[in-house]
């Protein structure tokens, strides 16, 4: 009787080495897929670029790069700054040293879709026009403007920056670069700190779970796989979009007068306060501050924009009615704390610039508007830095602020 268990053998040990094959080879192509689609469609590294921080939420991974070519575009450095060169805790002598707080737009984010992607090398920031504007002005002066800023932040995580690491650093003025993520609040149910909807570890460590398992291996594994790196970050950002479906920081717009109420219910003890938090501590430490309103495209005169800004032209109602309110109310804070106030927006409306690109989607900076941003800040630094003789410090409230 001829034995067939051999042959049985043989032929299911082909079939889970040809599956083997099968998903070996299907990993294989579908993590160059990503590593290909990360680099050379959306410029973007393979590695993480943000992780956890105990006290502001989130932050960048030291030493992230994003190159084009075999250039460097995009650097983080040891400190997690945007900056190309390390900065020493200790300030050498003779070192003015600024450091300049934001959001996206402030720390030079690329525009994505649904916009044209374009990206913004690390030397056309806001702060590095500055920088080199600064040195040109006082020759023989180390001047140092470090890019602080991390993409979503709002002022409340700005006032953990400064308490938990930026004061160490002995800065002699902080620029605030700030608008376009918490000052435009119009729902009255948002809680400023309670809602950010960058918090997707939250939930997953108040209530652990089995699904959290796969999250953690996947969170792993993206330090290795452009696959799991797209993944996670997709996984995020779809957290983030339900977090804002939940609880939108703007209410749906009804009329100017409604959006107008409906901030003002809120702004006082949110970014208000926050903004009043950030100035208190700086002048406790005898640091110096300016406070910018950041340009927005909405807010830029039509007449002006090039062609590429009118395609992409969102008209968002609420900063179109709230934007002089929000002037006023940074008016009121900088006058109460004694210092500057730069609405860049009026940098934007300049007639020099008609016909101009200045900006890569609603909000975010080419760098021709980091460079505009720059000079029209530039008066104003050089004088916080360098004060003429007849200038006394003010003095700080005599009552609360807002």
């Amino acid at each position: 009787m001829a034995d067939t268990a051999g042959p049985v053998r043989k032929s299911r040990w082909g079939h889970v080495g040809y599956i083997l094959f099968l998903l070996v080879f299907t990993t294989v192509c579908v993590e160059l897929g990503a590593r290909y689609y990360l680099g050379h469609v959306l410029h973007k590294a393979s590695e993480n670029k943000f992780r956890f921080n105990s006290y502001r939420v989130y932050e960048h991974v030291p030493g992230y790069q994003e190159r084009a070519g075999d250039r460097v575009r995009m650097a983080i450095n040891a400190n997690g700054f945007r900056r190309s060169e390390d900065v020493p805790l200790a300030k050498p002598p003779g070192t003015l040293r600024v450091f300049f707080l934001g959001g996206s737009a402030a720390h030079g984010i690329s525009s994505a879709a649904p916009y044209p992607v374009e990206h913004v090398d690390q030397t056309e920031t806001v702060d590095a026009h500055l920088e080199r504007l600064l040195k040109d002005a006082v020759p023989g002066t180390r001047v140092e403007v470090i890019n602080a800023a991390v993409t979503g932040y709002q002022v409340f995580q700005h006032t953990q920056y400064l308490l938990t690491e930026l004061l160490a650093y002995d800065p002699d003025l902080v620029i605030f670069f700030d608008g376009a993520n918490d000052h435009y609040v119009t729902n009255p149910d948002y809680r400023y700190m309670k809602d950010l909807r960058y918090q997707f570890w939250r939930a997953r460590l108040q209530d652990p779970s089995v699904g959290g398992l796969f999250t953690y291996l996947g969170h792993w594994l993206s330090r290795y796989s452009a696959a799991f790196r797209g993944y996670m970050a997709w996984t995020m950002m779809r957290d983030a979009v339900r977090q804002g479906e939940r609880v939108d920081w703007q209410a749906a717009y009804v009329d100017d007068a409604t959006s107008v109420r409906d901030h003002r219910a809120v702004a006082r003890d949110q970014f208000l306060r926050a903004i009043e938090t950030n100035l208190f501590l700086l002048r406790r430490n005898g640091v110096k501050a300016v406070l910018c309103l950041q340009p927005m495209l909405v807010l830029r005169d039509t007449m002006l924009l090039a062609g590429a800004e009118r395609a992409f032209l969102h008209r968002d109602p609420h900063v179109k009615a709230l934007y002089p309110v929000v002037l006023e109310e940074l008016r009121e804070v900088a006058g109460r704390w004694g210092v500057p106030l730069v609405d860049l927006n009026v940098a934007f409306n300049d007639p020099v610039h008609k016909g101009r690109q200045l900006l890569i989607d609603y909000c975010h900076l080419n760098g021709a508007g980091g460079a505009v941003c720059a000079e029209a800040l530039l008066p104003v630094v050089r004088e916080q830095l360098w004060p003429p003789a007849t200038d006394s410090t003010a003095t700080a409230p005599a009552a609360p602020g807002t």
